[in-house]
């Protein structure tokens, strides 16, 4: 509901997004970034680029069986990818490259009262908490198929698994992600 309402520009369905969505987004960043690539950009930095970059970019998602949330994972997931490559980039060559990403006004703005403020972070950190709780081959596995949709096959290739390990790692962080936070974004990834 909050997807497509976000996708023809409602401020309010895209903060929702964004609280919801930034903490799978913030796991895939923090997978990525590591080692020397580590020390080039903070993990909410690219989150950050990521939203500024895909918001004006939603009017062009469209569902896939009706359903929105994977296809934005999708989207949200490539365009984190594409800018950790333009950093690569970047940083390889040492010459500056055009960036998409300058302009962060089209975040919707915070209006939130202090108690909605202190919720939402607490909300985060739930999600932050439960995903660093989750053994590494689980969240390995969760960052590549549920947040960057990659099928089950090129997983199993990348982790050098089985097809059928991939699935049970994968039902089995999301099984665990869903009793640790009941009624949340996991309960849309599948």
């Amino acid at each position: 509901m909050h997807v497509g309402r976000a996708v023809t520009g409602d401020r309010h369905s895209q903060g929702w997004l964004i609280e919801r969505l930034s903490p799978l987004l913030l796991a895939q960043a923090r997978y990525r970034l590591r080692g020397r690539l580590a020390t080039v950009c903070e993990p909410e930095d690219l989150v950050q680029e990521v939203w500024s970059i895909a918001l004006p970019r939603l009017p062009d998602l469209a569902p896939r069986d009706g359903r929105w949330t994977p296809v934005l994972l999708r989207f949200l997931s490539t365009t984190l990818l594409r800018r950790l490559n333009h950093l690569v980039r970047k940083h390889l060559t040492g010459k500056p490259t055009r960036d998409d990403a300058d302009d962060l006004a089209a975040l919707p703005a915070d209006v939130s009262g202090v108690l909605t403020r202190i919720e939402r972070v607490d909300r985060g950190a739930a999600v932050q908490q439960a995903l660093a709780a989750l053994p590494e081959p689980l969240r390995e596995v969760l960052v590549l198929r549920g947040i960057e949709q990659m099928p089950n096959g090129e997983v199993a290739r990348r982790l050098e698994l089985s097809d059928s390990a991939v699935t049970r790692r994968f039902q089995q962080a999301l099984q665990q992600l869903r009793e640790t936070l009941p009624d949340s974004v996991f309960d849309e990834i599948d």
